[in-house]
């Protein structure tokens, strides 16, 4: 995460009145207002353009695109009581269509996966396909658009457990020190010890090689990754993405497949691919019990304490 600016804008002198809020670095504006502001956020020129919308109530939640959003907050408005307020982001001449729907679909599992507020949306969008650069454009949208919500009063989105940081010094290793420390690692570690993860729809094995792991052809990956896989592990995420690209990861008999051997410089790298949520080492078990992350971590120890 970089440092970043919010600033909100009051176009009518009142803090309870309309809310314009960007950030600093950001793309987009969202508008915030109260249900009975309607008419008077009519007449901003962002409610002819596409946009993703929250409604919230008191104990609900609802997650809507529109294409220009302000028809669809006026539909809202005739059918829908719960809602007390709103808010809808836009970004003129950059947001299309099919980014909006995205953005729509990555919310609704995003708010479920939180569990924070139930929705009152009956169905899970489906996001639309996407090139790789407007996927990354897109989710580039959404991490900021995540950034801002909790400072603007809407946390739903924000889960009461953030996936365990791997303890291995893995999964993003900061600097160029810490990348040699771990190669070093698995540099003195014995070649072909072979190590096994299991969950969910997953089952995989890997395999110690000089500077890393093998994942070894035949293992099982997940089919789906978490929903908040692309925004708090957006390396890996891309990842997964390229090997199922490249025919690496396949679909076999309803399932995601590894074809061939693929090196990973981490074995949390190659968990995290796997089972598409963060993850460390102490998933992959040797056939003795031992895993993997405790004997990395018994190197470390022993040469840097």
């Amino acid at each position: 995460m970089r440092p970043f600016s919010l600033r909100v804008f009051v176009p009518s002198g009142d803090p309870t009145g309309v809310l314009i809020a960007t950030r600093d670095d950001g793309i987009g504006k969202a508008t915030i207002f109260s249900r009975s502001l309607l008419g008077e956020v009519k007449g901003r020129k962002e409610w002819n353009l596409p946009g993703i919308y929250l409604l919230v109530g008191p104990s609900k939640l609802y997650i809507g695109e529109g294409d220009p959003v302000g028809k669809r907050l006026e539909d809202h408005a005739a059918k829908k009581a719960f809602w007390e307020r709103a808010l809808y982001f836009t970004a003129e001449t950059r947001l299309n269509k099919a980014h909006i729907q995205h953005l729509e679909s990555k919310l609704v599992k995003l708010a479920q996966e939180a569990g924070v507020v139930p929705l009152d949306n009956g169905n899970t969008p489906q996001a639309p396909a996407l090139g790789e650069e407007e996927y990354a454009f897109v989710e580039n949208v959404l991490a900021d658009l995540l950034l801002m919500l909790p400072l603007l009063g809407y946390p739903q989105f924000e889960a009461s457990e953030v996936a365990a940081a791997s303890s291995d010094e893995e999964v993003d290793a900061p600097h160029a020190a810490a990348t040699g420390k771990r190669r070093a690692a698995y540099s003195a570690m014995p070649r072909g010890l072979l190590f096994h993860s299991t969950s969910k729809d997953a089952r995989a094995t890997i395999e110690t090689v000089d500077g890393g792991v093998l994942l070894k052809a035949g293992s099982i990956v997940a089919s789906e990754p978490a929903p908040s896989f692309d925004v708090w592990m957006p390396k890996y995420a891309q990842m997964r993405r390229q090997l199922i690209e490249s025919g690496v990861i396949d679909a076999q008999d309803g399932r995601l497949v590894v074809k061939q051997d693929q090196f990973f410089s981490s074995a949390s790298g190659a968990a995290t691919v796997v089972r598409g949520v963060s993850s460390n080492a102490d998933g992959w078990i040797g056939a003795d019990g031992q895993n993997l992350g405790d004997l990395l971590r018994q190197w470390k120890q022993k040469n840097f304490c």
